[in-house]
């Protein structure tokens, strides 16, 4: 959605982390930024919200294809809006952040965009593989029910569905996609103490992408972004003014 775009000449578009349902934590991210001329729009992501489908309780994926499918269509909807707002929109300096999952998703689109934009992976891994077989999410995931290979027609052993998890996640490992146009628009802003993310991916991902910054904030993978919203706040500020 658009806050007084028709007055504002700047747009962020903030991509959602994993569970978040709705806006409310988005707006609040980009709503400060509109006396600094920075209009938000945001894209509810698919399996979550409205968008959620009835068979799937809450925000838990039922499927590791669904969350590709999440990453995909979140990636291409971006994409879309993005060139909308530069097409007919008449915008010209134009950003994508995220947070978390989002974060990784902003990369993407940052990457793949053919003309220079502001890119802000916030709180991101480099891979969906590192929160998933590194970070706390690997306690969230029903292993048991992976090992159980239909296709096989044998169990397989933790180990094993760990490293195919990580080999079909690997996908998602932005170090391999291109750099962005304008890398010194790009700020990643990330946590000293992120128990979903661990420092040597951030650091990884940023060597990927040479002039790009890394900002790092106290605390955790959430009240990080609680306790330090202004700081998230002044790296979208500042990698806008770098277009």
């Amino acid at each position: 959605m658009f806050l007084r775009w028709k007055l504002l000449d700047l747009v962020s578009c903030p991509l959602s982390g994993t569970g978040d349902h709705g806006f409310q934590r988005r707006l609040k991210l980009g709503a400060p930024l509109l006396k600094d001329n920075i209009a938000t729009m945001v894209l509810e992501s698919p399996f979550y919200g409205n968008r959620r489908p009835k068979q799937q309780p809450g925000a838990r994926l039922l499927c590791v294809s669904d969350l590709l499918l999440l990453g995909r269509v979140t990636i291409e909807e971006a994409r879309a809006l993005l060139h909308w707002l530069k097409e007919e929109g008449g915008f010209n300096k134009l950003g994508v952040c995220g947070l978390s999952m989002g974060g990784v998703h902003a990369a993407m689109v940052g990457s793949l965009h053919p003309s220079p934009i502001a890119v802000l992976p916030f709180l991101a891994p480099h891979s969906a593989a590192v929160a998933f077989c590194e970070g706390i999410l690997q306690y969230g995931t029903a292993w048991d029910a992976l090992m159980q290979d239909k296709a096989r027609k044998s169990g397989m052993t933790l180990e094993q569905v760990r490293e195919r998890m990580r080999a079909v996640l690997g996908l998602t490992d932005v170090t391999k996609f291109p750099v962005p146009n304008k890398p010194e628009a790009v700020i990643f802003v990330s946590a000293t103490n992120d128990g979903y993310i661990p420092k040597h991916s951030v650091l990884e991902f940023q060597r990927a992408w040479p002039g790009s910054e890394i900002r790092w904030v106290t605390g955790g993978h959430v009240s990080s972004f609680i306790l330090h919203n202004k700081e998230f706040q002044r790296a979208i500020r500042d990698a806008i003014a770098r277009l």
